[in-house]
């Protein structure tokens, strides 16, 4: 009986997979370690590929677990604002940014000028994505790019969230949530889709995106090669998730205009 559904929360620190009964108990954990690497002060990068590997180790140490015969479907949570850097196999054009990263602060007023401003005053990139003006969204670090390595800007094929990347390596497709899309601060809330507006100032289009699909898509299925790498049936069907904070927000149920969560950080 298909009775599990397993969540993988790959965050700044590791890659966790998680099987839930529809009680919500945890039936099986796996866990393995993301590198990170600072090359210059207030630069901090990551390997994609140890996305991938803590995801496969994760998931090999849940199968092990419990009988994968179980597992009905598998969604994603992801750290939010890293930029994956790709060519359209997936391998990784340069480091990825982390979203703590400082590299672009210099031009992050350029791009918002760049965009304009709405007649009440309001930063039109903020009215758009829904984010204020500030280094976070991933948008800045591709704008960097630009400015700064415009060979490997011409040279991507996707600049992708970690779940986009993730969704590519389990099923072959470059697709994800809109709750992972909205913090690269690309994303138009209100259009549901990427905005022309901010992709166009980045020096990119939406072809140069992953698919955005609402939470709760089937995005894709678990092939033969992945199954064999991680245990999962083939054809598990993969669905689309959401940023780590946006998901946290739902666990929590701080699903109301009064309720609220607090997250420091651990």
């Amino acid at each position: 009986m298909s009775d599990l559904v397993v969540g993988i929360d790959s965050s700044t620190t590791a890659t966790k997979a998680i099987a839930w009964t529809p009680d919500g108990k945890a039936a099986a954990e796996g866990r393995a370690e993301i590198r990170l690497f600072s090359p210059r002060p207030n630069h901090y990068e990551q390997d994609p590929g140890d996305w991938w590997a803590s995801t496969r180790t994760a998931l090999s140490q849940v199968t092990a677990a419990v009988d994968p015969a179980r597992i009905k479907a598998v969604a994603v949570s992801n750290q939010r604002e890293t930029l994956g850097i790709f060519r359209r196999d997936g391998s990784p054009v340069r480091p990825a940014m982390v979203w703590l990263d400082d590299r672009a602060r210099p031009l992050v007023d350029e791009l918002a000028s760049a965009l304009g401003t709405d007649p009440d005053g309001t930063p039109t990139i903020h009215r758009i994505s829904g984010k204020p003006v500030d280094v976070i969204p991933a948008v800045n670090r591709i704008y960097w790019m630009l400015r700064n390595e415009p060979d490997l800007h011409a040279a991507t094929d996707v600049f992708s969230d970690v779940h986009g990347y993730l969704t590519f390596r389990l099923t072959g497709r470059w697709a994800t949530s809109w709750a992972s899309a909205d913090p690269l601060g690309l994303f138009d809330l209100e259009a549901k889709q990427w905005s022309p507006q901010i992709t166009a100032a980045a020096g990119i289009d939406a072809g140069r995106l992953p698919q955005p699909e609402h939470p709760g898509t089937v995005l894709g299925a678990i092939g033969k090669a992945v199954a064999a790498e991680t245990g999962l049936p083939e054809g598990t069907p993969v669905v689309a998730g959401g940023g780590d904070g946006q998901l946290a927000g739902l666990g929590c149920a701080a699903l109301t205009p009064d309720t609220a969560y607090l997250n420091i950080g651990t």
